[in-house]
Parts: structure tokens; C-alpha cells; sequence
């Protein structure tokens, strides 16, 4: 008897240490979050759970639909809980929150389905949990989310201003301007109560995502939406506009859904001949025979083919050739000869003022020749024919000025280097000036 006496009283005494703990605990050990889930057309914001979704059709303007939610926490005391309580309160317009939904776990498993899920708007939780001895020894913080409405969005057309289609010429002025067609198009969040909204953006098929600068239209019916983007941010690819309801759901690919930017051109090939006027800044050996460093009966030919085009310029290959007739009449003599180059280049142009003007720069490797100089002295004296062949590099810009169509004036300038070891190094420039066509 004495015993048992003792047994009860040993009992009684852990009860009151319990309570005792539980009303000085009242904050600790359980931190709850919510998981996303879809309920009735909606969708919670906090991230990490699961729902039991079922969608409406793809095509239609009905939300998404689910029929519960799941709710779950961590609880660092769960093996001496034998219990946890839900606690749900609603928001009103008011910002005044009212309980709605209490709920009982069956064991001390830290979570809980909701069904039927709760409708769009905005809440808060608690939840409680009760120790072995099933008396409340903890609650958590109040938590706040969202649940919002959740729409499929669906992109089906596109259309660019200028031309009408699904293509944006770069070598046209564009305005920017496109219009997307679809269903459940919504115009984005414009103050943090809204439940259903739209995010847009469009991305690129390497990954590249470009937000519109500006929303032009939208429709009622919430069906098409009009925007413009910086044509400064779109470069040559293929684009999907990737559309991001509240909820978080986004469309799926659409044929129509495609938004193509390029060049209607996809290479450009420059040919053009002119006057080039070499002057000559370093060769001892000409200056010493000839006597002077300009050479002007000079011409000029170039073509540069640029098979590769992007908005922040164009690369591509080149050769130019030009030829100098060299002549000088010395104290006895007379000195001919003529001058050859010819280089392989990579030439790099941008064009300006709506493609009327393009800057180039380029650089190469090619051939400086002199080809039959020749001495002539007094009495028809000549000496025999002597021609160099010499490897030559060559630096340059050029500027083409469109104007006519096709029709381009050129200026450029360039600058010729070629060593004979031991022997001689020539530097030259050679400004020039021509006509060209673009093809």
C-alpha cells in the first residue's frame, strides 16, 4: 500500500512540473510552415508541400482546381508530443482576423491535410502542441500567407506591330511594339491585396529573360495584352513570352508562342574600288632612291563578307588589294617601279543612324610587293629588273555612308608593316576613297 501511495504521489508531482513547464513554454520548440497548394482555383504563396491538384482544362479560362492542402511543421520536442492543434484565422477587408478552422492531429506527426482547401484570400496559423500527458505545453508563432487564385495562362498568338507576323527584322526600324493572344492574360500586381495577377517576361531560348519596358492594352476578357520592349535589349534568337500567375503556375509551349529575331538578310557582302594614296613613314631605302614618300597614281579594291550579324555588330572576312605606280627622275637617273599589296582580314562593323552608316575596323596578314623597279641612266643604260616579296601586316578603319539603297561612299584608312631582317622595315599608310555596293 505504501507503495502505490508512493507510485501516485511521484505522479502527481511530474503532472504539476508539467504544467508548470508548459505555461512558462508557451513559445518554443515548433516552427510550422505552410506548403503550396492549389485550392478551388487558388494557390497558397509560402513554398515546399503538396496538394492534391486536379487542373481544368488546358485551353479554358477556369482556375486551376485542388480539394486539400497540407499542412506541416518541425517540432523539436515531437517525441514527448502526443498531440498538435491547427488554428486558422481569416483577414477581412477590415484587416481584422477571425478563427475559422480548428483541427486535431491523431498522433504526434507533424502535419495535417486540409479539406475541404481553404478559398483565395488571406490568413493566418498557429499551431499547438500538447505533451504525453495531452496538456498544451507550446504554441507557435502566428504565421501569414496568402492563397491566391490560380489560372493556367496560355499563350496562343503573336504578333509584331511593323509587319504584322511573328518576326522582328533587324534591319528595319522596329517600334518594339508586340501583341500576345491567349487566355488567362492578367495585368500584373498593383497592390499587395491582389489574389490574382500575371508576371511577364520574355525569355530567350539560351536563357536570356527580357521584362517589357510597358503595357500598351490589355483586354477585358483578359485574352490579349500588349507590350513594348527596348529594341535595344533584343538581339538576334527565338523567344517565348513565359507567363507567371499568382499561384505560380505558368503556360506551357505553344507553336504560337514563338517570337523569332533576326536579320532579313543574314550576310552582307561590300565591294568597292577607289582612289588610295600611299605615304610612305618609314623606309629609309625608298626615301634614299626615290626621294619622296607619296605615291599617288594609286588604286584600290576591297570585298568583306559578313556572315554574322547581331545587334552589337557584324563579323566577317575581307581582301583588299591596292597597286602604286613608283617613279622618281634623280640627278642620272630614273628610278620605276611598282608597289602591290594584298591582305586577308577580320573585320568587325557596327551600323549607326538607322544603317545608314557603318564603322569598321580590320586586321590581317598579307603580301607587299615591289615588282621591276628599275634603274635608267643617260645612253638607254638599264639596270636588270628586280621585284621583293615581302609578308605584311595591316591594321585599318573604314566608314560607309549609304546613299542610295544599296549605294555606299567609302573612306578608310590603313596601315602596312613588313620587316626584311637586316635589310630594311617599310611602314606606310594608306587613306583611300571609293564607291561600293552592298549585296
Amino acid at each position: 500500500m505504501d507503495f502505490k501511495r508512493l507510485s501516485l504521489a511521484v505522479i502527481l508531482i511530474l503532472f504539476a512540473v508539467s504544467l508548470s513547464f508548459a505555461k512558462k513554454n508557451k513559445k518554443s520548440g515548433v516552427k510550422s510552415s505552410l506548403s503550396e497548394a492549389k485550392a478551388n482555383g487558388s494557390a497558397v504563396e509560402m513554398p515546399n508541400g503538396e496538394n492534391g491538384e486536379e487542373n481544368g482544362e488546358e485551353g479554358g479560362d477556369e482556375a486551376a482546381e485542388s480539394t486539400w492542402q497540407l499542412l506541416e511543421w518541425e517540432d523539436d520536442t515531437q517525441r514527448l508530443t502526443l498531440r498538435y492543434e491547427v488554428i486558422v484565422e481569416q483577414r477581412d477587408k477590415r484587416g481584422r482576423y477571425t478563427e475559422i478552422l480548428r483541427m486535431e492531429t491523431k498522433d504526434n506527426t507533424p502535419q495535417i491535410k486540409i479539406e475541404p482547401a481553404l478559398e483565395p484570400g488571406f490568413y493566418r496559423y498557429k499551431v499547438v502542441s500538447y505533451n504525453l500527458f495531452n496538456v498544451a505545453k507550446a504554441d507557435s508563432d502566428w504565421e501569414e500567407f496568402t492563397i491566391y487564385k490560380a489560372y493556367k495562362p496560355r499563350v496562343t498568338g503573336t504578333s509584331v506591330s511593323v509587319n504584322l507576323n511573328s518576326n522582328i527584322y533587324l534591319d528595319y526600324e522596329n517600334d518594339g511594339i508586340i501583341t500576345f493572344d491567349g487566355r488567362n492574360l492578367f495585368m500584373p500586381s498593383e497592390n499587395p491585396d491582389d489574389i490574382s495577377f500575371s508576371d511577364y517576361v520574355l525569355k530567350e531560348d539560351k536563357g536570356r529573360k527580357i521584362l517589357p519596358a510597358e503595357i500598351l492594352e490589355h483586354s477585358d476578357n483578359d485574352r490579349k495584352i500588349k507590350f513594348r520592349f527596348n529594341m535595344d535589349d533584343l538581339d538576334v534568337g527565338k523567344y517565348q513570352l513565359v507567363v507567371r500567375d499568382a499561384s505560380g503556375l505558368t503556360n506551357d509551349p505553344d507553336s504560337g508562342n514563338l517570337l523569332t529575331v533576326r536579320y532579313k538578310k543574314w550576310m552582307d557582302l561590300n565591294i568597292s574600288a577607289g582612289y588610295v594614296c600611299p605615304f610612305v613613314l618609314f623606309d629609309e631605302t625608298i626615301e634614299k632612291y626615290f626621294g619622296k614618300m607619296m605615291f599617288p597614281l594609286s588604286g584600290t579594291a576591297r570585298i568583306t563578307w559578313f556572315p554574322y550579324k547581331r545587334r552589337w555588330g557584324h563579323l566577317g572576312i575581307g581582301i583588299s588589294a591596292s597597286y602604286s605606280w613608283m617613279m622618281a627622275e634623280m640627278d642620272g637617273y630614273k628610278l620605276k617601279s611598282n608597289l602591290g599589296m594584298a591582305h586577308l582580314y577580320f573585320a568587325y562593323s557596327h551600323p549607326f543612324f538607322n544603317k545608314r552608316l557603318s564603322l569598321e575596323a580590320h586586321i590581317g596578314a598579307g603580301i607587299t610587293a615591289l615588282l621591276g623597279y628599275q634603274f635608267e641612266f643617260d645612253h638607254d643604260i638599264k639596270s636588270d629588273p628586280q621585284s621583293s616579296l615581302n609578308i605584311s601586316f595591316m591594321a585599318g578603319v573604314a566608314g560607309q555612308f549609304f546613299v542610295y539603297k544599296h549605294l555606299f561612299v567609302e573612306v578608310a584608312a590603313d596601315f602596312v608593316m613588313y620587316f626584311i631582317p637586316d635589310d630594311m622595315t617599310f611602314g606606310a599608310v594608306l587613306p583611300s576613297a571609293g564607291v561600293g555596293w552592298q549585296f
